[in-house]
């Protein structure tokens, strides 16, 4: 059973951590800047059964009475809020730079300038959010998306949206029959229960007053702009799409042999998103969607719901504040919510357990840290309070372990005995109830199960330490001046490894000596793995240990261990105890010489 426990805990961690280690030598994905401009490759994307009834294509004429084409000069606009700025251009009506400036709280991010999340280099050279992409006429989603619209309801080239307040940018333009309109709504905190991270789109684009199969494109690369170095636990920027109650994940790899790829179901939300932020567009009701890969780089698009209006998220991946928006944006009614951007890596399948934990955890941990002002000893705190919740566990498992080891010489025994005798003999009934009664005294699987239970929290510690906006660039103290990137020095993992380690040897296990020293290979490939990992998430597993230590230490001192178990005498009284060997021969001997 041990050996077999300790083969699962390998092949386990290796599946778990070696994936991303080998990707990542094979396929390397440095984020580096575009180096030419590729024209987005176009498709003809069929429109599901019962989602929207496609246009017919219409080539463009010019009518008997056209109308004049838009002529307009290139203006930018400033528009900054209280959590964010951004540049809108009137040349194709799209945003051309976001920058988050503060946390949902108030507080300044990556003072003085932000964090950049829409780059204007990518936006020239490839395309820039809510351009457009029109699969039957390239030519006119060419024209579209570098056309100087006219702009309907704004003169002033800077606006701020102070609170409760609502600002609108419609954008127009013509030419011959074609018609098109852009509208931005931006909403300040608090008008209309606006969480200032969230606004609305709404367009239509048609041809003689028919509309034109028109999609909506977010992308390319929505994230922090300055992260030039990914791995495992600091991913590119993603595609992540709902249909159904599904959620997918996709990466540029996955995307390089198809640069433009229709996705099979309609989509209740689309984004494009990182480790810490995301942007995500939930249209009206279910659409197709397509996705694009240009220069390494992804985007996502919805088809258009031509008048009605489509809702945007763009800002952190914060779990509450994102269970906010799928609130106000009806996504609780269909059983998709924006909360599922945040991944939960091989336990995504059991996310309706962890999402209410990490929570739970994320809401204590931010409490804490207003003692602490510190996020490292505000993990420090929750870590010891999380491992004193499940003293009783360890407690359980640890007697649980203790007893099956004491058990172990007498199973041995049953077991040599079992192999000596025919399945059909009855006395293997016997020794079968006896190993039974063994087992139920002490079951190693039993002692792993509390640690199992555990699981669940880890992930949702590992999710809040590798998605939370408060412990990216947060220092803890000396050396480690940022808890979202590696230690630098290994020093944080090395501890880890003794106290993992040294936790090991305190613990009850029933393995024999050769066993037991093939489970110290586990501290190692551990260590190995997370070498890269964020100083957080090492942190909290080294506290982990270390109170795990001190806890086991205590066990054993309220709980010593017993002498082995002896032979049970009931069954040594049913069966007798052979003669020495040759004794028989030397009766016989003595019966004849009388």
């Amino acid at each position: 059973m041990e050996k077999r426990l300790i083969l699962f805990l390998i092949l386990s961690s290796v599946i778990f951590f070696g994936w991303s280690y080998i990707y990542g030598k094979l396929y390397p994905q440095p984020v580096k800047p575009a180096q030419e401009s590729k024209p987005a490759q176009t498709v003809n994307v069929p429109t599901p059964t019962g989602t929207a009834t496609p246009a017919p294509q219409i080539p463009v004429e010019t009518p008997a009475t056209p109308n004049p084409a838009t002529q307009a000069d290139l203006r930018q606009i400033k528009l900054k809020t209280d959590h964010w700025q951004a540049t809108i251009s009137n040349q194709g009506g799209v945003i051309t730079e976001w920058t988050m400036t503060s946390f949902p709280n108030g507080k300044p991010i990556d003072p003085p300038h932000g964090v950049h999340l829409v780059s204007a280099k990518l936006s020239q050279e490839i395309g820039a959010p809510f351009r457009f992409y029109i699969p039957s006429d390239p030519a006119l989603e060419k024209e579209l998306n570098s056309a100087r619209y006219e702009i309907k309801n704004l003169v002033e080239p800077e606006i701020s949206l102070n609170r409760g307040e609502k600002k609108e940018i419609t954008f127009y333009y013509s030419n011959g029959g074609i018609e098109v309109s852009k509208t931005l709504i931006f909403k300040g905190i608090g008008y209309n229960q606006a969480t200032g991270f969230d606004f609305d789109f709404q367009a239509t684009v048609k041809h003689n007053g028919n509309p034109i199969e028109t999609y909506v494109v977010i992308g390319p690369n929505f994230g922090d702009q300055n992260v030039k170095e990914i791995n495992m636990y600091r991913h590119a920027p993603q595609l992540t799409y709902a249909f159904g109650n599904s959620v997918n994940r996709e990466t540029a790899d996955s995307l390089k042999d198809t640069p433009v790829a229709p996705i099979s179901s309609p989509v209740t939300w689309a984004a494009v998103d990182d480790n810490y932020f995301a942007m995500a567009i939930v249209p009206a009701r279910p659409v197709p969607a397509v996705r694009f890969l240009n220069n390494n780089y992804v985007s996502i698009a919805v088809l258009l719901n031509q008048g009605e209006i489509d809702h945007v998220y763009s800002g952190p991946k914060d779990l509450n504040l994102l269970s906010q928006i799928s609130s106000n944006f009806g996504l609780s009614k269909n059983g998709s919510h924006l909360e599922d951007i945040v991944s939960y890596g091989w336990l995504n399948f059991i996310s309706f357990l962890i999402k209410p934990i990490a929570q739970f955890m994320l809401n204590a941990l931010r409490y804490i840290n207003q003692v602490t002002h510190n996020f490292g000893w505000s993990i420090v705190i929750l870590t010891v309070v999380l491992n004193m919740f499940f003293f009783p566990l360890r407690w359980k498992s640890s007697v649980t372990m203790k007893r099956a080891a004491e058990m172990q010489p007498e199973m041995k025994k049953i077991q040599e005995e079992m192999k000596k005798l025919n399945k059909n003999d009855p006395r293997m009934l016997d020794l079968q109830k006896e190993q039974i009664a063994l087992m139920k005294k002490g079951n190693p699987v039993m002692g792993c199960l509390p640690l199992l239970l555990q699981m669940p929290f880890f992930m949702a510690v590992f999710a809040i330490l590798t998605v939370s906006i408060e412990v990216r660039n947060a220092p803890f103290f000396g050396w480690l001046t940022d808890l979202s990137s590696p230690d630098p020095y290994w020093i944080l993992p090395i501890t880890m490894c003794v106290t993992m380690i040294a936790q090991q040897a305190l613990t009850p296990t029933t393995a024999d000596p050769i066993q037991k020293k093939v489970g110290y290979l586990m501290p190692l490939i551990f260590t190995w793995f997370l070498k890269s990992a964020p100083a957080g998430l090492v942190l909290y597993w080294m506290v982990t240990n270390i109170v795990g230590v001190a806890q086991q230490v205590i066990i054993n001192r309220l709980n010593p261990k017993k002498p082995p178990a002896t032979t049970d005498q009931s069954r040594s009284d049913k069966s007798p105890p052979k003669p020495p060997k040759g004794s028989k021969g030397k009766k016989a001997k003595e019966a004849l010489a009388n």
